[in-house]
């Protein structure tokens, strides 16, 4: 799993990137996809990412805590929250379990319609259809657009 694709996610819930909050999540959902943390201990796992990020564990705990209780609060796009981190139970472990589980069945579902197209055009290179192939160039234009877009609509938030 791409740390790109863990970014673009929070930043479709609206989740402001300039907490310290959305980083710890995203390691947190990368660090799940390891085998070594599949079945993590809350405690561990925030002291991990403290010690990635040179921060304590009960910042990191708080931060976590923070950025979600903001995303749930602003409601960007309230069907984008209630698919990725629910509304109903909030506490950290289970919002970052069931956004890890979310995330990864995307992710994983991506990664085989990228497996087919690929097959596709390579039994049927003349039938290739230019809509359907993105490369990651443009995919990465996409990302940088929307990290933009949400930098500048949290910076005219903030004037306001």
């Amino acid at each position: 799993m791409k740390r790109e694709f863990v970014e673009h996610v929070l930043m479709l819930m609206g989740m402001p990137v300039k907490l310290k909050g959305f980083r710890y999540i995203t390691d947190a959902v990368l660090l799940l996809d390891t085998p070594e943390w599949q079945n993590p201990k809350w405690t561990a796992l925030y002291y991990k990412i403290g010690t990635m990020n040179h921060d304590t564990a009960s910042r990191v705990e708080r931060a976590i805590r923070n950025a979600f209780m903001t995303t749930r609060n602003r409601v960007a796009d309230y069907e984008m929250v209630e698919h990725y981190i629910g509304f109903t139970n909030c506490e950290n472990s289970n919002s970052i379990t069931f956004l890890y589980k979310n995330i990864k069945n995307e992710y994983a579902g991506r990664l085989r319609a990228q497996e087919e197209a690929k097959e596709r055009r390579e039994e049927h290179p003349e039938e290739t259809e230019p809509e359907q192939l993105q490369t990651f160039n443009e995919v990465t234009a996409e990302m940088i657009k929307d990290i933009v877009r949400q930098t500048l609509k949290e910076m005219l938030f903030e004037i306001a």
